[in-house]
């Protein structure tokens, strides 16, 4: 997922999990996706492979940046355990959801009330529901969340939600930046988790989100 908002008050979302990692589907490549494949070639050049799992992951947050995990009671907490567990339902378990998935409309919509389009995304509503009502036995899942301040010298300059689910080996951010300019000082954390994270030589075979993310921090 990539990163939206923009102004003062800016919030984005980064997924680091194991999904496979897809260059488009219709295998075309723009002149700036070209570009970044030769940078992200570069990056993996000499590359170490040092990954440390989700449990080790959860002591060296806890640690370095001096936080506890959210109780569950937290609607931060719950939030979080909706949108992450159906995402990981469709990527690991498609199968455990029962209404079958639309195809997206291949023609632009005519309007917001487009007949087509308001199916579509009521198919999508529908299954993300389900998603989330999968029984937890039959999709196991264990999520931790952090919340971590970012502090200048006038205060929290933003935060940054870590999340972490030890049974897909899965982890994701959230960042409120208060100002714009204070994404650097997130992307930083960022980046200091993921490289601590790592990835395995079965990841760098699959190009799988995990891997991809690391190089993307390099």
């Amino acid at each position: 997922m990539g990163l939206f908002g923009i102004g003062k008050k800016r919030t984005s979302v980064t997924v680091h999990g194991s999904s496979t990692f897809m260059q488009g589907s219709d295998g075309r490549y723009t002149k700036q996706a070209k570009k970044n494949k030769k940078i992200r070639r570069e990056k993996e050049k000499g590359m170490v492979l040092e990954p440390h799992t989700p449990a080790e992951l959860r002591g060296y947050i806890e640690n370095k940046y001096g936080v506890q995990e959210l109780d569950q009671s937290d609607d931060r907490f719950k939030r979080a355990y909706m949108g992450i567990k159906a995402h990981l339902v469709f990527e690991h378990a498609p199968e455990l959801v029962e209404t079958p998935e639309m195809e997206e409309p291949k023609h632009p919509p005519v309007s917001e009330h487009d007949p087509d389009y308001m199916a579509y995304r009521e198919n999508r509503e529908i299954r993300w529901k389900e998603a989330v009502k999968v029984d937890p036995e039959k999709f196991p899942m264990h999520l931790h969340v952090y919340n971590i301040a970012i502090m200048q010298v006038s205060g929290p300059a933003a935060w940054l939600e870590v999340y972490v689910e030890t049974e897909h080996a899965y982890l994701a951010f959230k960042e409120i930046a208060l100002e714009y300019e204070e994404q650097y000082t997130t992307k930083r954390v960022i980046a200091d988790i993921v490289k601590y994270f790592g990835a395995s030589e079965a990841d760098r075979e699959l190009k799988n989100e995990r891997y991809v993310q690391l190089v993307s921090v390099q």
